[in-house]
């Protein structure tokens, strides 16, 4: 068993020192490098982004770079006093504040006595203010006068998470540059080259999942790197990960939505009945669901090659097949139904519920698509099918929204429940919302839309789904969703 001893967690361990060595950040890195390079520096800078994507790191570069006594083409030597000075925090001339703990105006007028000083050993002295949005409205005040007439020899880098709470007189008064988050690509390339410098085996598909959970964020993926390492084996694989994270595997992804779309709902409620048991984060894989979903569609529009998901190649080659097999339709629907379930999750008091009501929900569409058209009254029999219906509900629900925004609202929350000649059922779950659509004005609407897409004046009759569940024995599914419709129902207060 090899043992690990770290004085440094990686993400500092590993810190770029140049502007060459920042991931995913080229645009910004590059613009700098050219303002050190040309001698042409602002007073002024705004790093805006999400965290994790190497804000911080670049504004010490950039006081390095400025300050370095032997710079090469814009970049910092650092190996001169000062560049080694910055890297052990024992700069001078270099002033970090954390805004997030240093809100008053106060704390914004000792940098600006700081400020009034020429610096101790460097060129410049250099301000970074961190989370600069958390600065109080008296504090952004003050900050503003000494960016409005800035000495020669000061330059401010604010950061920011949340560019939208920074003042526009701020903004206008400094460069602004917009860093992205990290390319999963990029991180698991970096996670690699960490892995193998820490002398440490991980399999692929155990770096690809740690990249797709980081969200972007560099910093993230590291700090997760660093929980592995501190495991002390000297391989690890995809269940350390899963234990460490709360996740579950592509294949497990994949499993599920075989399950739902072959309309096998009890299985697909006793396979999150299991994932729960075992401690899985229901939200995160939920989240991991719908990137999925999300993949399938790009492949089927040609935007993503999936060689270079960093999946396995069997998860590969399924996730091929399941693209071409998936109608855009049904796709869309998964989408809808799963974005409700996962924002219901967060606040739901029973994590499983949300996912359950949205499994039924889907296989009691494929079930009325897959039934032959039972017509109630004497009609003539329309020239589409329910599953036609099914698969332009997106269509549907993209034109009314053009009409009317806010209905889309509750017509987004209804199932098709059947197809009666030339009469569209459809149930919702609260009374809110079938009231919305049986208001005059409304039904106009979307039996407007319906004729716009389908071509035939169809009219839509509006039921509550505990209506349909106490009239009849057509539900679908296991007993488990059925109760699950009932406990919403209870739940109800329209």
């Amino acid at each position: 068993m090899t043992i690990y001893s770290m004085s440094q967690v990686l993400y500092r361990k590993y810190r770029p020192q140049i502007f060459a060595e920042v991931v995913g950040q080229g645009i910004v890195t590059t613009i700098l490098k050219n303002a050190v390079l040309g001698g042409k520096i602002s007073h002024a800078y705004l790093f805006a982004g999400p965290r994790g994507v190497g804000k911080t790191t670049v504004a010490r570069i950039l006081a390095k770079a400025v300050n370095c006594l032997k710079p090469r083409d814009g970049e910092p030597e650092t190996k001169c006093q000062n560049c080694k000075l910055v890297q052990e925090g024992r700069f001078l001339d270099l002033i970090e504040i954390d805004a997030a703990s240093y809100t008053g105006v106060d704390n914004i007028r000792e940098i600006i006595d700081h400020v009034k000083f020429t610096p101790s050993i460097g060129r410049y002295k250099v301000f970074i203010i961190d989370e600069v949005h958390m600065l109080s409205k008296a504090a952004f005040n003050a900050l503003l006068k000494t960016l409005e007439e800035p000495p020669v020899h000061a330059i401010f880098i604010l950061a920011t998470t949340e560019i939208h709470k920074v003042p526009a007189t701020i903004i206008s008064r400094s460069q602004r540059f917009d860093f992205r988050r990290i390319s999963e690509g990029d991180i698991r390339n970096l996670l690699y080259k960490v892995s193998v410098e820490e002398k440490v085996k991980i399999a692929p598909e155990a770096l690809g999942l740690i990249a797709r959970s980081a969200e972007g964020s560099l910093r993230d993926a590291l700090s997760v790197l660093d929980q592995l390492l501190s495991l002390g084996e000297g391989k690890l694989g995809l269940l350390e990960v899963e234990e460490i994270l709360g996740l579950t595997r592509t294949e497990y992804t994949q499993k599920f939505l075989d399950l739902l779309v072959a309309g096998r709902a009890a299985e697909a409620a006793a396979f999150v009945r299991t994932l729960a048991f075992e401690g899985k984060d229901l939200v995160l894989f939920t989240r991991s669901f719908l990137e999925y979903l999300q993949l399938l569609f790009y492949l089927q529009t040609g935007a993503q090659n999936p060689a270079d998901l960093g999946f396995s190649g069997e998860e590969t080659a399924r996730l091929v097949s399941q693209a071409q097999s998936l109608n855009q339709g049904k796709l869309m629907r998964l989408v809808k139904l799963f974005l409700e379930g996962y924002r219901e999750l967060k606040s739901s008091p029973l994590p499983e519920l949300p996912l359950l009501v949205q499994i039924q929900t889907f296989a009691g569409a494929l079930e009325a698509s897959a039934k032959p058209e039972i017509s109630a009254k004497p009609s003539s029999s329309p020239a589409f099918s329910l599953g036609e219906i099914v698969d332009k509900w997106a269509e549907v629900l993209a034109k009314v929204k053009e009409y009317n925004h806010s209905l889309l609202g509750s017509l987004r929350l209804g199932r098709i429940v059947e197809l009666q000649g030339l009469e569209l059922i459809l149930a919702f779950p609260y009374n809110f919302h079938k009231d919305t659509l049986q208001a005059r004005k409304n039904r106009i609407v979307v039996e407007q839309v319906l004729e716009d897409v389908f071509g035939k004046p169809l009219r839509i009759k509006i039921y509550l789904e505990r209506e349909l569940n106490e009239g009849s024995n057509n539900s679908t599914g296991s007993d488990l969703m059925s109760e699950a419709l009932k406990v919403l129902g209870g739940n109800e207060t329209g």
